[in-house]
């Protein structure tokens, strides 16, 4: 008999088949099981090695060396690839005073929070937007997009992207010929809007524009969210209880449809009072995190993260997790991005949290 099952095993595979029975617990699981791990990216580690690849390495449209300057945030636990979770990729990018790295495009969706600097910019589709410490920049997949620095200081962001998401539904395209666009630079574009016209005409909460043509539903066409206003609603807010999960927290959203900026990803900043926690839960969606002010820790499973500002973090999906803000006279702000609207989308999404009592129960029915 055994003879005859590796006899059936060897046929199998020289006709590219596997036995069902023996590749059943490889996909048959009873609950989520992701390679990527908790991990936290300490910026006084990193900031360092950072601020030497602006030394070292050059970037720009004559630069063969690099067309973009940025650190793959890669997960240890994903054997090497360039992604943080199995359907996002971050980076920290930095461009220098005087650079402009060169307009491309492609159809994985990029946001960008803005972590140091003042000066730097984005063209996205022709409108130039400033981008300041906190400032949260939505580029929505297949424009042309490119970046710059007219200030005196570098300026430095965290990338968030779906590339091995869309890598898995083998849908990406990236283009980088944007001198065809017979724009009078063949790699950087002209400005064709007003300074921040997206954010005048989307920027008031609870009114939109009716003169612009149909509402886009699947991008927000807001640009940029100022982080003048988004830590102004945070405060506004402080005296509501807020979420047992999650405390303060806040979505950035179409503001044509009220939904999530992105089809594929979804943005939220979100503010725990002095020494505030919250309860523990899980989700289906990953999430990456930076620290924008403040310093505490994120319980990850058995897992202990502990930030200050400027780290990133990240929460692989169905991991229990809840935060904790160490100061006791302090406000700790986090920027998060995730895959939630995807897997709500595909009928994916599940939350489960634990009670006061230690039950767990479904928080999406």
């Amino acid at each position: 008999m055994d003879e005859e099952r590796s006899a059936l095993t060897r046929l199998a595979r020289q006709l590219h088949l596997q036995e069902y029975w023996v590749a059943q617990p490889d996909f048959q699981s009873t609950a989520p099981r992701s390679a990527a791990v908790p991990h936290l990216w300490r910026w006084a580690d990193v900031a360092p090695v950072l601020r030497k690849t602006g030394e070292i390495i050059g970037v720009g449209a004559h630069v063969a060396e690099a067309e973009r300057r940025a650190l793959i945030l890669s997960n240890p636990g994903l054997g090497g690839r360039p992604d943080i979770t199995t359907t996002l990729y971050a980076d920290l990018q930095l461009v220098r005073p005087g650079e402009v790295a060169p307009a491309h495009r492609h159809t994985t969706t990029a946001n960008r929070f803005i972590m140091e600097g003042e000066g730097g910019f984005t063209v996205v589709a022709g409108e130039k937007v400033t981008m300041s410490r906190g400032d949260f920049v939505n580029n929505p997949a297949w424009l042309w997009h490119d970046f710059g620095n007219e200030g005196g200081e570098d300026a430095i962001w965290l990338d968030v992207l779906d590339v091995p998401l869309v890598t898995t539904l083998n849908g990406v395209f990236y283009d980088y010929d944007f001198w065809k666009e017979g724009d009078l630079d063949k790699t950087a574009q002209s400005v064709r809007q007003p300074p921040d016209h997206s954010h005048a005409l989307y920027g008031i909460g609870g009114v939109a524009p009716r003169f612009v043509g149909p509402a886009d539903r699947l991008y927000s066409r807001q640009l940029v969210y100022r982080w003048a206003s988004v830590r102004a609603a945070l405060d506004r807010l402080r005296g509501w209880p807020g979420s047992p999960y999650d405390a303060l927290i806040l979505e950035y959203t179409n503001p044509e449809t009220g939904g999530s900026v992105a089809p594929t990803m979804g943005f939220a900043i979100q503010l725990l009072r002095p020494g505030e926690q919250t309860r523990a839960h899980r989700h289906t969606a990953s999430t990456v995190y930076c620290v924008v002010e403040g310093q505490g820790y994120t319980q990850v499973d058995r897992q202990r993260l502990e930030w200050s500002g400027n780290d990133v973090f990240v929460v692989p999906g169905w991991a229990w997790h809840h935060h904790v803000n160490l100061r006791r006279s302090a406000d700790a702000v986090l920027f998060s991005a995730s895959d939630a609207p995807a897997l709500e989308k595909l009928g994916l999404y599940r939350e489960e949290a634990r009670t006061e009592t230690g039950d767990i129960v479904s928080v999406t029915g």
